[in-house]
């Protein structure tokens, strides 16, 4: 029974960051909440040493398209510099949810020199495979006669130690990285 305790104590170590909804500011030990408004955070923790706001992107469907230069045989003694289609889709949320080589889907490929796999966020593809030389994005279509609404990310950073950065969509805190 003891046994039981401390797995169950250790999982709730591991995972309660993850669910976390309360974070002590940066620079001191006030609580702040997701939710909470920008001015909020900033009388308890105090004013950031970086605040940045822009037009959030919605992340939409996507998918990238490369090119990767490959040394191909041509019949004859001399090699021919080419190049090899790579394509990678995205789901709404930025997982690669299909990976196709030369128009074969793979579950996984090293054709980028690193590894890239099913799953991969967008991120980790552009660092495996730099910047894609095309990007198809699904459109999303607003009702007729009405405009699609843009949202506000805000991104403030503390220089404690380590830095903090609390991100904020539309006035209203969302997490930290």
């Amino acid at each position: 029974m003891k046994r039981n305790n401390f797995i169950y104590s250790l999982l709730g170590l591991i995972l309660a960051p993850q669910f976390c909804f309360a974070y002590f500011c940066p620079t001191n030990f006030n609580q702040i909440n997701n939710g909470d408004t920008i001015d909020q955070v900033k009388q308890l923790c105090g004013n950031p040493d970086l605040e940045v706001t822009k037009d959030a992107v919605p992340n939409v469907p996507q998918e990238w398209t490369y090119f990767i230069s490959q040394t191909v045989s041509m019949g004859n003694l001399e090699p021919a510099q080419g190049t090899l289609k790579t394509s990678v889709s995205f789901d709404q949320s930025g997982k690669a949810i299909n990976i196709s080589v030369n128009g074969v889907g793979v579950g996984s490929s090293l054709i980028c020199g690193g590894n890239i796999q099913l799953g991969d966020t967008e991120e980790a593809i552009k660092n495996a495979c730099g910047k894609p030389a095309f990007i198809n994005k699904q459109q999303e279509q607003p009702a007729p006669g009405t405009q699609t609404p843009t949202s506000k990310m805000t991104e403030l950073t503390y220089h404690s130690n380590p830095p903090t950065v609390l991100m904020f969509k539309d006035g209203l805190l969302t997490g930290k990285k």
